[in-house]
C-alpha cells in the first residue's frame, strides 16, 4: 500500500538465481528514506556482516526517498546506495553513497521505492523493468563498452531503433 510519498514496494533481485520479488515498503518506512531503508534491508538480508564487498551475499541497495520524482528542489533526484563497499579494498566495510540524476524518479515511476541486489550472475546481465515486469537481459555484448556506448546499445535493444 502506498503512503506518504512511497509507491509501496521495493524490488529485491537475486542475480544468482535470476529471480526477483517485491518487498512491501511499509516494512521499512520506519527507517525514514533511502539511507535508512537501505541500511535496514542490508541488516535483514546479509547474515554475515564481515563478508567482503565482492561476496555474492553482499546486498547493494539503490533507494529513493519520499520526495523522489516530485518537484521538490534538491531532494527529488537523489538515490542512496548502501552495502559493503569495495573502495576500501582489501578491507571492505559497510558504507553509503548517493548520486543524482533521473534514476530515482524513473524507478519510482516504474513502481518501486528502490532496488536491492544480491548474488552473482554467471554472465553479465542488465535488468529491464517495464510495467511491473522484470527481465534479466544478456549483457555479454556490452562488456568493455563505456557508459555512453552501453546506454546507446540498451536504448537500441529496448526501442528497436538502430539509428
Amino acid at each position: 500500500m502506498a503512503t506518504a510519498g512511497y509507491v509501496g514496494k521495493i524490488l529485491y533481485v537475486d542475480l544468482t538465481t535470476q529471480t526477483y520479488e517485491e518487498i512491501p515498503t511499509e516494512q521499512y518506512e520506519q527507517w525514514g528514506g533511502g539511507h535508512g531503508m537501505g541500511d535496514a534491508l542490508f541488516w535483514d538480508k546479509v547474515k554475515d556482516k564481515t563478508i567482503d564487498g565482492f561476496h555474492p551475499h553482499n546486498l547493494i541497495s539503490f533507494m529513493t526517498s519520499p520526495l523522489s520524482g516530485t518537484g521538490a528542489p534538491s531532494a527529488s533526484g537523489r538515490t542512496e546506495v548502501t552495502g559493503i563497499s569495495v573502495q576500501q579494498y582489501p578491507v571492505g566495510w559497510f558504507s553509503r553513497s548517493n548520486f543524482g540524476g533521473r534514476w530515482s524518479a524513473m524507478i519510482k515511476y516504474a513502481g518501486y521505492d528502490g532496488v536491492a541486489v544480491q548474488g552473482k550472475s554467471e554472465k553479465p546481465v542488465w535488468l529491464n523493468i517495464v510495467n511491473g515486469k522484470v527481465t534479466f537481459e544478456d549483457a555479454t555484448d556490452l562488456w568493455g563498452l563505456d557508459t555512453h556506448e552501453t546506454q546507446e546499445e540498451i536504448w537500441k535493444s529496448v526501442t528497436g531503433n538502430v539509428d
